[in-house]
């Protein structure tokens, strides 16, 4: 940018400044030109409108019937994504796969009685899917077990580097911040993701019973304690769960991608943006954390949007303004989502407290009663 244009973009910079301060005294009277300011752009936006449908054709005839079935896909709920089996493309090994069930409440799998073989499974598993460094204290305890093939995966370590949950799979020496990870389960990218999940969900599960244990009073009080294990659990490793759903590529962001795609000023920003951050995003669309990034960008961090302003009338600037505060209304509520979610969180982890002081006085009381009554 050369000091000409340098000079236009701080002119702008003070221009909408000065605008969002005279927003609430003249916002009202200037509603009219506003309206009639956005509606004169209308024509210029329904003439891009056909840019991202043209870049999801190219695409198509270049990936083929991998983008086909994009349209019929729209509707998808990115949760469920994270929660389907494994492809038969997924290169996890059988042994690992079967660790990973044996501790998923939801699979029809019943653990080990004992939890060493369990322990066992996953630590076999684990290193052969994700030991691929020699150089680590793993790795070369992996490889010190006898009959052991490690297979070979760019993403060594994936299942322990919380980078791989918070900044997607990363190579070795290559870290990058990725705001979206693939949904394709028959990719290393998404093996990665579900490996860090796994680790952090309590990979060993409890010991499990003998069907036959279960018509007992202690196989039933099992029952009982395991659910109530199993449902604080949930609660405990749900924002590692909705952290993976809000990273991971959903078809739901194509409307919104369209609608920025659209904006004259910003779409050949956000294109580049996009085609270099994940290339994907004409098959997949990107995540939701990842939109709400280039919502953010396609004005504070593009340019040729300060360009824009620095020659656009006082109408213009104002007619940004509301688009601006609508951006931040919903980043707010956002935050109170989460502030909600982490009070919900908070009182689980009081109630633990309270179990842990006072529970094992209960026991004592009522094993101390109980005691009493069978002597009379």
């Amino acid at each position: 940018m050369d000091s000409n244009i340098a000079r236009e973009v701080d002119k702008a910079r003070v221009d909408i400044i000065n605008a969002l301060g005279r927003q609430t005294s003249s916002l009202s009277g200037q509603t009219a030109q506003a309206v009639e300011t956005q509606t004169r752009h209308a024509e210029e936006l329904a003439k891009a409108g056909r840019k991202i449908d043209s870049i999801i054709k190219r695409s198509n005839v270049t990936c083929g019937s991998a983008s086909g079935s994009q349209s019929s896909s729209m509707t998808m709920v990115s949760r469920k994504q994270t929660t389907e089996p494994l492809s038969t493309g997924s290169k996890i090994p059988p042994r690992l796969k079967k660790a990973w069930d044996q501790s998923d409440p939801n699979a029809s799998v019943l653990p080990p009685f004992d939890q060493n073989v369990a322990a066992a499974d996953f630590g076999f598993g684990s290193c052969q899917g994700f030991a691929g460094d020699p150089n680590s204290m793993r790795g070369q305890l992996c490889r010190s077990v006898q009959g052991l093939q490690i297979k070979s995966n760019k993403y060594a370590d994936a299942d322990i580097r919380a980078e791989t949950l918070f900044h997607g799979p990363q190579e070795k020496e290559k870290g990058r911040v990725q705001l979206t990870v693939t949904a394709q389960h028959s990719s290393a990218e998404r093996d990665a993701r579900k490996s860090i999940l796994a680790s952090l969900s309590q990979p060993v599960p409890p010991p499990g019973v003998r069907p036959t244990a279960l018509a007992s009073p202690e196989g039933l009080a099992y029952v009982g304690q395991l659910t109530e294990h199993q449902a604080k659990m949930s609660l405990a490793t749900e924002p590692i769960r909705d952290w993976d759903v809000a990273t991971t590529a959903s078809p739901e962001s194509f409307e919104t991608l369209r609608a920025l795609l659209n904006d004259n000023i910003t779409a050949v920003f956000l294109e580049k943006k996009l085609n270099k951050e994940f290339p994907e995003w004409a098959q997949e669309g990107v995540s939701p954390l990842h939109l709400s990034a280039l919502q953010v960008e396609k004005r504070a961090g593009n340019p040729d949007w300060y360009t824009y302003m620095a020659g656009a009338d006082d109408v213009a600037k104002s007619a940004e303004v509301p688009l601006i505060l609508a951006e931040q209304q919903r980043l707010l509520f956002s935050i109170l989502l989460e502030l909600k979610k982490l009070n919900v969180v908070n009182g689980q982890q009081l109630a633990e407290d309270v179990q842990e002081n006072n529970m094992p006085r209960l026991e004592r009381l009522a094993e101390a009663a109980n005691r009493t009554i069978r002597n009379q």
